[in-house]
């Protein structure tokens, strides 16, 4: 495949925060603020439309999908926003202006038409909460105060949703380990709501599960406790977002339970055995600030939530659903196709394919073909590729 595509190395300069608050380490990010982009093209391609991809926090430059739609002669970009090698200090509102740069970029820059978002996992819900802001602009600053400049983005031509889930605060409230007894000592934990107790049975006991669920909102509130504490105490020390960790993540019960939101996925979790993962470092929100957490982890103040934001996006919408997905789960597609504005939004369920398509080469070129048919119908019209 890299003999039928050209990949083409993008430099995107972008204004930084101008509140004197010091969230990026490095130097060179703060000194000389760009953002990075891979577009990757046929050899000889028009300019009638391009795919746009990005992630709050992942490094999309290699996605696994960027080949195959250049392959497909689709022009494609993935794109990092300024948290890719910082997700602790996250904000959600600036990396949502983060994406609205590479939007401009393509149309001002590279001269492209159209472009089209296209929300991967964690994409979904950054994709869908710029383009609601761009259509139906309502938000001038973070949960926490610091200015953004979301009013004027250009809004995009369409929005794609594939293996998506409907917000990095949703996910969190249904992962997190509400056994956790005291938020400074991960080994002290409430028995009787551990989720890999050896003598629980499966199918877990629906009145189980909706305990374990409203223990999960209470650890939540907790943290934002922290969170909004810490934030008072500093009120008066310029910059000041202190941070913490946050101890075992990875505990939905879906993970051993697949009888719980059905599908065509297998018990475990994206990471394998979850009661593995939930001990390990790379869990979800395992580092963060108390801005970050209140502008990207916590349900009750992060706005970043595609089942709200999709009510503002009248832009043509498909909700691409992998059904053994162990991360993005069928409901959240359901959901998400459910709260589209789009009078025309589409549903594609692409059966047996799991996150990453793991061990899946088949489903890569399988999902490029149903979303190259449906920019034809939906975006492009009667124009070519």
């Amino acid at each position: 495949m890299a003999d039928t595509v050209e990949e083409r190395f993008q430099r995107i300069p972008y204004r930084p925060a101008q509140d004197g608050k010091v969230e990026i380490h490095s130097g060179l990010s703060r000194h000389y603020p760009t953002l990075h982009g891979n577009l990757v093209t046929p050899p000889r391609f028009s300019r009638d439309l391009v795919v746009l991809m990005a992630h709050p926090a992942s490094n999309f430059l290699s996605h696994f999908l960027l080949d195959a739609f250049a392959a497909a002669g689709v022009p494609v970009m993935g794109m990092n926003t300024r948290y890719s090698s910082n997700e602790p200090a996250l904000l959600m509102e600036r990396a949502a202006e983060d994406l609205g740069t590479g939007v401009r970029w393509l149309k001002d820059e590279l001269g492209f038409a159209r472009v089209v978002l296209l929300g991967f996992s964690g994409g979904g819900p950054l994709v869908s909460f710029y383009q609601g802001q761009a259509e139906n602009p309502t938000i001038t600053q973070t949960p926490t105060g610091e200015a953004v400049a979301l009013r004027g983005s250009v809004p995009a031509d369409g929005v794609m949703l594939v293996g998506a889930h409907a917000g990095r605060a949703r996910v969190l409230l249904n992962w997190i380990d509400p056994a956790v007894v005291e938020e400074t000592d991960p080994y002290l934990s409430d028995p009787a709501l551990d989720l890999y107790d050896p003598a629980r049975m499966v199918p877990l006991d629906p009145a189980w599960v909706e305990e374990y669920r409203q223990a999960q909102h209470r650890r939540i509130a907790r943290i934002d406790d922290w969170a909004t504490e810490q934030l008072r105490r500093s009120k008066d020390l310029p910059g000041a977002d202190p941070g913490r960790v946050v101890h075992r993540t990875v505990a939905d019960p879906r993970f051993v339970d697949p009888t719980l939101d059905p599908s065509d996925r297998k018990s475990g979790s994206m990471y394998g055995d979850p009661s593995i993962a939930n001990q390990g470092a790379g869990g979800l929100a395992r580092f963060v600030t108390a801005r970050s957490w209140l502008s990207t982890w916590s349900v009750n103040h992060s706005r970043a939530d595609a089942l709200t934001d999709l009510t503002s996006v009248k832009a043509p919408t498909v909700v691409m659903c992998l059904r053994a997905d162990q991360a993005a789960f069928v409901s959240d597609s359901h959901g998400m196709y459910a709260a589209s504005a789009d009078p025309g939004v589409k549903l594609i369920e692409m059966p047996h394919l799991n996150h990453y398509l793991v061990d899946q080469p088949q489903g890569v070129p399988q999902i490029v073909e149903r979303l190259k048919s449906w920019l034809h119908e939906r975006v492009l019209g009667e124009g070519s590729l």
